[in-house]
C-alpha cells in the first residue's frame, strides 16, 4: 500500500490546557460551552477516548451571566478532542475544559484537506493507532475535497518490532476496490484482535463523493441509498495496514445508522448489527419524508430490533436470529457490552436514538438491554424526553460505566436547544442509573442489574440460566459459536487510571468573568505571512519602477543618434533617410581627382545598372530645374520641343562647376527587355546618344513645365545629391542593388561624349537622373527605345559614385 506520511505535529505542541471556541467570539462573550455535538466518530486508544468530526455547537457564556445565541464554528482548525480517563469531573460544570485537543494541521492551522471536518464516518483504533474512514464533507470553495482513496491515521504508541518512531498523523491512501464514499454505517473496532469494521450505511447513486446537505441541486453527491458492504480494516502490523471490502449476502439487509457491537465468544469474536433505518429523513436530499418510502421504512426498520445480523469473524459467516420483547424501530443510538463476570451472558446496552424519520418528535431516553446468548430485550430504564439526545457516541472506562459524549435534542422547537445535562452524561450499568460525577478511583467489576437478572436469571455476578433464544436458534451452527469460549487474555484492560489534575473550569450555571482570552477565525500566523507576502511585492513594483525609468531615460537620450551599420531594417532606411533631411538642405557635390581614365583600363565588377543608361545629375550651383508636368512630377529636359526621344532629341548631361574629371561608369547596363521583365510596369531609363554632351549655354538653361510645386517639395527635390544617396550596396542597400538582373545579351555602353564642349569634361553623375519619357511615371519608369549597334559599341564614361559588390574594391 501506498503510504504519504507527513509529520504534522510535535509531541510537545499536541495539548494545549484548555479547549475553547475556534471562532465567532461575541461582545461580552467570557466562556463557552458545548452545546450540541451531531454524529461525530470516536474510539478509545488505551486510556483515552478521541472525538473527530461532526458539527459541534457551542453556547457563548456573556459576562453579566445570560447564555448567548448558539453558534458552530465549523472546527477550522481541524481539532480532535481527547477525553482521558485519569480525569475526573463533575456534569454540573462547564464540561468543555476536560478535554484536550491536538490539530490535524501542521502548526495548529487551518486543517483545509489535510484533515477536514467530517460529518459522521467511522474511527477504528487498536492499543497503538486510530483510522478514520468515511463520512460526509460540507461543500465548499475553499479547498479541494480529499481523494476517494484517501483515508487518516494517528500513531499514538509504537507496535510490533523496535523501530523509529514520530507520534503523529499520517496520510494512508485505500486499496483498489474501496473508496471513502460511505456515512452512517455502523462502526466498531477490536482492539484486541486488531480489526475494525464498518457495517452498510449510505452512499451516493454513483458510487462517488457524498457531501453534507448538498441541496436539490446537488442530488448526485447525496447519500441516499442503502450500502450492502462490509469494510474491514487489519491494524495488526502498523505501517502496514491492510483493508477489505465485502458485500453482504442478501439475507443480510442495508440499512443506515445501526449499531455493529462485538462480543467476546467464538475463535475471533462476532459481530452484532442491531437497529437502523431505510429511507431516513435525514438522507433526503429536502429532508423531508417520501410518504410511500416512509411507509415502507416504518414496515420493515422495525425487524432490525426485532431480528439481527450476526457475523462470525473467524469463519466468516452471517447468521441471523430473532429476538424477543425488541422495542420499535431505532437509529442513531450508541451501544456498549457488558459480560457478566463468568460470561455465561454478554449483555448489549443501546441507549438513546430515535426512529430515523421524524426528527421533531420525542427522542429516546431509554435504556435497552439485548442480553445474549437468550436474545431477549429488557428495558432497563425509560429516562425522560428532555434528556434524550441522538447521534452520540459511548464507550465504557471502567467494567461498571458508560460515558455518553455529544448528541443533540429533537428538533421540535424553532431554536436549537443544547442537550439537558450537558454534552458528557455517566451511567453506572451494574446500579442501572444516570450519576452525575466521574472519578477514576471510584469503580468495580460489573455485576448483572437486578431487572436483568430477572429476565435471564442467574445472579448479578453471572450464571445465567436462558442461554438459548425462546424460539432456539435459527441456525443449529450459531448455537456452537456462542457456546465457544474467547481467549481473553488477547484482551488487555488499561485501567485503574491515575488521577489527573483537576482542571480549572467556571460552573455552569454561574459564569464568573475570567481572562479568557477570544480568539478569531484567522490563523495566527496569517499576518506574519501577509506581511512577508506584500512586502516582497512591493520592493518587486519599486525595482520594475526604477528599471522602466531607467529604460525610458536611456531611450531619450539616444533619441536622433543615427543607428549602426546593420541596426535598421533595410526596407525602412530611405524613409527614415527623407524624413531626416531639412526640406532646404543642399548636400555637397562630390569633387573628384584630375586623372582622366579609359573605360578599358581596369576590370570592374559586373553590376547591373538601372535601365541599361547612365544616370546624370543635375548642376549642384544651377537653379531648380522644373520638370513638365505629365502627371508623374517629371520629365525629361531635352525634350521641351515636344519631340521624343526616337526623333532625335535626348538628354544632356549636366555638367558640374566643381567637377574636373569623369570616369566611365562600373553600373553595368539593364536591357529593355530584361527591366519589362524584372520590373512590371516600369519602363527602362533610356540611354543617350552619342554627341549628346552639352555646351556651356545649355548648362544654365532652366526648363519649367510645372508651376505648381510647392517650395517644399523644390527644396526636397535640390536635397537629393550623390552625397545623399548611398549606391555602393553597403548595409543599408534596397533589395533592387543586391539582384543580378544583367542580360546576357551585349550589355549598351554609354558613348564617350565629344570633345567640343570647350574642353570641359562631362560631370559627375548623379545617382538620380530624371525621365526622358513624358509617358513614364516615376524616375524608374522611363520609356526607351531599344538600343541602336552605334549606341550598344560606343564607349563607357566612368561615373564618380561607382557600385561595386565590395566596398573595398579599388577603383
Amino acid at each position: 500500500m501506498l503510504r504519504s506520511q507527513l509529520s504534522l505535529i510535535v509531541a510537545g505542541c499536541l495539548v494545549p490546557l484548555c479547549v475553547a471556541q475556534a471562532a465567532g467570539w461575541q461582545d461580552g462573550q467570557v466562556n463557552t460551552t458545548m452545546c450540541q455535538w451531531q454524529s461525530p466518530r470516536a474510539a478509545v486508544v488505551r486510556d483515552t477516548l478521541y472525538i473527530d468530526g461532526g458539527y459541534l455547537w457551542w453556547q457563548p457564556g456573556m459576562s453579566d451571566g445570560s447564555y448567548g445565541s448558539v453558534i458552530s464554528d465549523g472546527n477550522p482548525l481541524g481539532l480532535v478532542y481527547m477525553l482521558n480517563f485519569s480525569t475526573p469531573f463533575n456534569t454540573s460544570q462547564n464540561l468543555s475544559s476536560i478535554f484536550t485537543t491536538l490539530s490535524k494541521a501542521a502548526g495548529g492551522g487551518a486543517s483545509n484537506n489535510i484533515g477536514p471536518q467530517y460529518y459522521d464516518g467511522a474511527m477504528f483504533a487498536n492499543d497503538y493507532e486510530w483510522y478514520t474512514y468515511g463520512g460526509q464533507l460540507r461543500t465548499t470553495d475553499a479547498f479541494k475535497a480529499p481523494a476517494g482513496n484517501a483515508v487518516a491515521a494517528y500513531q499514538v504508541y509504537p507496535s510490533g518490532p523496535p523501530k523509529a518512531f514520530n507520534k503523529g498523523y499520517i496520510l494512508d491512501t485505500l486499496p483498489d476496490g474501496i473508496t471513502r464514499y460511505v456515512t452512517d454505517g455502523g462502526a466498531v473496532s477490536v482492539p484486541s484482535e486488531n480489526l475494525g469494521f464498518y457495517f452498510g450505511g449510505l452512499r451516493a447513486a454513483s458510487f462517488g463523493p457524498i457531501f453534507y446537505l448538498p441541496g436539490p441541486r446537488n442530488q448526485s453527491v447525496n447519500p441516499d441509498q442503502l450500502s450492502t458492504t462490509l469494510i474491514e480494516i487489519d491494524m495488526a502490523k502498523q505501517g502496514g495496514e491492510t483493508w477489505k471490502n465485502s458485500t453482504l449476502p442478501t439475507s443480510v439487509p442495508g440499512r443506515a445508522n445501526p449499531e455493529l457491537v462485538w462480543v467476546p465468544v467464538s475463535e475471533q469474536g462476532i459481530l452484532v448489527a442491531i437497529g437502523g433505518v431505510i429511507f431516513p429523513s435525514y438522507a433526503n436530499v429536502n429532508q423531508t419524508n417520501n410518504a410511500s418510502a416512509t411507509a415502507q421504512s416504518e414496515a420493515q426498520s422495525p425487524l432490525f430490533m426485532s431480528t439481527v445480523s450476526i457475523y462470525d469473524i473467524a469463519n466468516d459467516t452471517w447468521y441471523e436470529q430473532e429476538t424477543t420483547n425488541a422495542p420499535g424501530q431505532l437509529a442513531q443510538g450508541c451501544t456498549v457490552v457488558a459480560s457478566a463476570q463468568d460470561g455465561s451472558s454478554h449483555n448489549i446496552y443501546w441507549y438513546g436514538g430515535f426512529d430515523g424519520l421524524h426528527p421533531a418528535a420525542p427522542f429516546s431516553d431509554a435504556v435497552y438491554v439485548l442480553s445474549i446468548p437468550s436474545f431477549k430485550w429488557t428495558t432497563l430504564n425509560t429516562g425522560t424526553p428532555s434528556h434524550a439526545r441522538a447521534g452520540h457516541r459511548c464507550s465504557k472506562p471502567y467494567p461498571d460505566q458508560m460515558l455518553v459524549v455529544g448528541g443533540y435534542s429533537s428538533l421540535s422547537g424553532t431554536d436549537l436547544t443544547c442537550v439537558e445535562g450537558g454534552i458528557v452524561q455517566i451511567y453506572n450499568l451494574s446500579s442501572n442509573e444516570w450519576i452525575q460525577s466521574y472519578d477514576p478511583k471510584k469503580w468495580s467489576n460489573y455485576t448483572v442489574p437486578s431487572g436483568l437478572v430477572s429476565a435471564i436469571g442467574g445472579a448479578a455476578t453471572g450464571g445465567a440460566t436462558q442461554t438459548t433464544p425462546s424460539g432456539g436458534f435459527s441456525n443449529s451452527s450459531l448455537g456452537g459459536v456462542l457456546g465457544s469460549s474467547y481467549d481473553s487474555t488477547k484482551i488487555k484492560n488499561w485501567y485503574p487510571y491515575e488521577e489527573a489534575a483537576t482542571p480549572t473550569s467556571s460552573d455552569r450555571p454561574t459564569l464568573s468573568v475570567s481572562p479568557v482570552s477570544k480568539h478569531s477565525g484567522t490563523p495566527a500566523y496569517l499576518a506574519p505571512v501577509l506581511g512577508v507576502v506584500l512586502g516582497l511585492f512591493f520592493i518587486t513594483l519599486i525595482i520594475l519602477a526604477i528599471l522602466l525609468w531607467r529604460r525610458r531615460k536611456l531611450l531619450r537620450n539616444s533619441t536622433g543618434t543615427q543607428s549602426e551599420a546593420g541596426t535598421m531594417d533595410n526596407r525602412r532606411w530611405v524613409t527614415s533617410w527623407l524624413r531626416a533631411t531639412p526640406p532646404d538642405a543642399k548636400a555637397p557635390t562630390v569633387t573628384t581627382d584630375e586623372t582622366v581614365s579609359s573605360p578599358y583600363e581596369e576590370e570592374r565588377p559586373y553590376v547591373p545598372e538601372m535601365g541599361g543608361v547612365q544616370v546624370h545629375e543635375l548642376m549642384d550651383t544651377s537653379k531648380p530645374v522644373e520638370l513638365h508636368d505629365t502627371g508623374t512630377g517629371f520629365v525629361a529636359l531635352g525634350q521641351s520641343n515636344g519631340h521624343s526621344r526616337n526623333s532625335g532629341g535626348g538628354l544632356a548631361s549636366s555638367p558640374s562647376v566643381t567637377s574636373q574629371t569623369s570616369q566611365a561608369s562600373s553600373i553595368s547596363h539593364w536591357s529593355q527587355s530584361e527591366a519589362a521583365a524584372g520590373r512590371p510596369n516600369i519602363s527602362p531609363l533610356p540611354s543617350p546618344k552619342a554627341g549628346s554632351s552639352p555646351s556651356l549655354d545649355a548648362q544654365h538653361r532652366i526648363v519649367s513645365g510645372i508651376s505648381n510645386l510647392s517650395e517644399t517639395d523644390r527644396g526636397h527635390l535640390r536635397g537629393i545629391s550623390e552625397t545623399s544617396v548611398s549606391t555602393d550596396g553597403g548595409a543599408h542597400a534596397t533589395p533592387i542593388e543586391r539582384l543580378d538582373l544583367s542580360s546576357p545579351q551585349t550589355q549598351n555602353q554609354v558613348q564617350t561624349p565629344a570633345q567640343d564642349g570647350g574642353g570641359l569634361r562631362p560631370s559627375a553623375v548623379s545617382p538620380i537622373t530624371p525621365p526622358t519619357a513624358l509617358e513614364s511615371r516615376d524616375y524608374l519608369g522611363v520609356g526607351r527605345s531599344p538600343a541602336s549597334p552605334s549606341e550598344s559599341q560606343s564607349t563607357k564614361r566612368r561615373s564618380n559614385f561607382s557600385e561595386g559588390l565590395d566596398e573595398n574594391e579599388k577603383r
